[in-house]
């Protein structure tokens, strides 16, 4: 009797064939192969300590950099950290055990520069920027004044008739007041207290300033008070004692070295 023969399959059913044997195989193993061994942890205590994150500080579950990210903190958040771990991290309180990487936990937040403090260390800076100011001055301003006014330890520039003070900020030279009428400063170092005098219909107006950093970084005069009786007995006219010239602008960095109390 004579077979009949049947059609030959496809190739690819040979291959589909063998990829779900291939699957099915890897499904088995996994069902009974023993589990990862648990990272390799060794966590030290120490008595808890305050210290301080950096901007943007990772905070994760387990000490893994690898391990989702719980959640990040702000620059200079105060935590307790009361574990070290063998890889690097600390462990934190945080309303429970978090971990935090070592690189974003400091010991000690270094207080921010005061604009003072960065004049002093480049007074050549700020020497250069009142020169440039002061040549750009001198077509309208033959004299100027040189004195702090704000107590921040900078000394302000202010023009010949009254209606301009420059300070200083970020390496240049910035516009704290300006006013189309001139007026006569006064100021009272024992209060710190900036005042102006002006007539307005033959009447004299006096004004109480105070600089202002609600707007810009480096502020902005502005009245406050049109009362000065608490502080006129000791405030003393502001004098234009310098003379806007090439002379006095070369010897600039001797008179500020002078006034900020720096000495060689």
């Amino acid at each position: 009797m004579k077979r009949e023969k049947t059609a030959a399959r496809p190739k690819w059913t040979y291959f589909i064939k063998g990829m779900a044997l291939a699957c099915a195989l890897t499904i088995l193993l996994a069902a009974f192969a023993p589990s990862a061994p648990a990272y390799a942890l060794s966590v030290t205590p120490i008595p808890e300590t305050q210290m301080y994150t950096t901007s943007g500080t990772p905070v994760y579950a387990v000490p893994d950099v690898y391990s989702p990210v719980v959640m990040y903190l702000e620059r200079f958040v105060n935590v307790r950290v009361n574990g070290i771990t063998d890889n690097g991290f600390f462990r934190v309180d945080i309303g429970g055990a978090y971990y935090i990487p070592g690189p974003y936990i400091v010991a000690k937040v270094a207080p921010e520069k005061t604009e003072k403090q960065k004049v002093l260390e480049r007074l050549d800076d700020f020497t250069d920027a009142y020169v440039m100011l002061l040549e750009q001055m001198e077509s309208y301003s033959g004299t100027f004044a040189l004195i702090d006014v704000t107590g921040d330890g900078i000394p302000e520039i202010f023009d010949e008739s009254g209606k301009e003070i420059y300070t200083y900020y970020e390496k240049r030279p910035v516009m704290i007041y300006y006013s189309q009428y001139p007026l006569t400063f006064y100021y009272s170092k024992k209060d710190n207290k900036l005042l102006g005098n002006y007539t307005w219909n033959d009447k004299s107006i006096w004004e109480v300033y105070i600089n202002d950093k609600s707007l810009l970084p480096w502020g902005q005069i502005r009245c406050v008070s049109t009362d000065a009786s608490a502080y006129r007995k000791n405030a003393e006219a502001i004098s234009r004692s310098y003379t806007n010239n090439a002379e006095t602008r070369g010897d600039l960095k001797r008179i500020l070295k002078e006034m900020l109390e720096i000495k060689d």
